[in-house]
């Protein structure tokens, strides 16, 4: 009987060091927790019965990873977002013809197809009007320019340059060829038609002309990373003339262009100073368009450099700006930056509402590029 007693208390001592070990090897200090998430409630570690093997279960995502991942994701869009702003702002500083109001008084409604276009400039050529066919090819390459036809409306302001002798619409549709050239990536050409217009802006004695087409070498240079010139280009030669011709737009202009510059070398201490001073004078002057874009370009420097909070302040203000001008390819750069910096701030419900902002922004704009994430 003794040794009965003796077997059995022997044989509860090994299962219970069985157990303890099984226990130890189930999860020891130290180790990660079998389910973190508290999912499963049922699961008994000191089970050793036969069954599946219990695999360690990872922790739910939060919802700053869920937002981190979908920001991640759209991050290579960012370049095209930044050409449209280019884009605007060639539509946005495209110059006139001296005989544009007769236009649009007299040829109601404009053509609305290609082929209605060049057939009246053909017609007003046989005609000999050539001041209004160069109006009119005017017109003609904005619209090509609006249609995203940039190679087009390059070849159709060449040829209306070939047909004016008015020295001043010559000049106007010079400067925008140059521009759409910069635009469609032409830059040699640009320059080359930059150089020109200059020329004969000096000759004629137009420090208005001289200061603009000094602002696009400026940005003809700085796209060919000739970033020191491009900066003495404006500082040194665009700014002292329309100081003296007292033109405090164009001088806003310049510098918010010498703000770009700055900001694509990374310098944004320089970007910012030079922003200021043309937020000021805007400020002054009543110059409310230019506003937005500012404000969005110092919340774009702020954010570069880290310093968020400041960003958010600012880029929330360049959001309100342009929703008023209903300006929605801006509103579109805003949300995308503005809801990075609600991310890197934990403003979780900000960042997803900027973020769904971002993508109504965006099918609308770029309906073609509609991938949901």
């Amino acid at each position: 009987m003794i040794l009965i007693h003796k077997i059995i208390k022997t044989y509860l001592l090994v299962l219970a060091t069985l157990a303890t070990v099984t226990i130890s090897e189930a999860q020891t200090p130290g180790e990660q927790k079998l389910d973190p998430s508290g999912f499963v409630t049922k699961y008994d570690p000191d089970f050793n019965g036969i069954g599946p093997k219990v695999y360690v279960l990872p922790a739910p995502r939060t919802k700053k990873e869920e937002l981190a991942d979908s920001y991640k994701e759209k991050t290579n869009f960012y370049d095209s977002i930044s050409k449209q702003l280019d884009f605007q702002n060639l539509i946005e500083g495209y110059k006139s013809t001296s005989n544009k109001g007769f236009i649009l008084q007299n040829i109601k409604p404009l053509p609305a197809t290609d082929a209605e276009w060049e057939a009246l400039i053909l017609k007003l050529h046989q005609n000999n009007n050539q001041a209004l066919s160069v109006g009119i090819a005017n017109e003609y390459a904005l619209e090509l320019i609006r249609k995203g036809e940039l190679s087009k409306a390059i070849a159709v302001l060449g040829t209306g340059m070939n047909g004016t002798t008015l020295d001043t619409d010559w000049s106007v549709l010079q400067f925008n060829l140059a521009n759409t050239f910069l635009l469609n990536g032409n830059n040699k050409e640009a320059i080359a038609i930059q150089e020109t217009f200059l020329r004969n802006a000096t000759i004629n004695r137009n420090l208005n002309d001289q200061a603009d087409i000094l602002v696009g070498i400026a940005i003809s240079e700085a796209h060919g990373k000739n970033y020191r010139a491009a900066e003495n280009t404006i500082i040194r030669r665009a700014i002292p003339l329309y100081n003296k011709i007292k033109d405090a737009k164009g001088k806003v202009n310049a510098w918010t262009t010498l703000a770009r510059i700055y900001q694509v070398q990374n310098k944004h201490t320089e970007a910012q100073w030079f922003l200021i001073q043309a937020r000021d004078l805007a400020l002054t002057r009543d110059y409310g368009n230019d506003l937005a874009e500012m404000e969005y370009m110092l919340g774009y420097s702020k954010y570069i450099q880290q310093n968020y909070k400041v960003a958010k302040l600012e880029m929330e203000n360049a959001r309100s700006m342009a929703s008023l001008e209903k300006n929605k390819i801006l509103q579109l750069a805003i949300s995308d930056k503005l809801g990075d910096i609600y991310l890197k701030l934990g403003y979780f419900k900000e960042a997803e509402t900027a973020l769904e902002d971002y993508w109504r922004l965006r099918r609308e704009i770029f309906p073609k590029s509609d991938v949901d994430l």
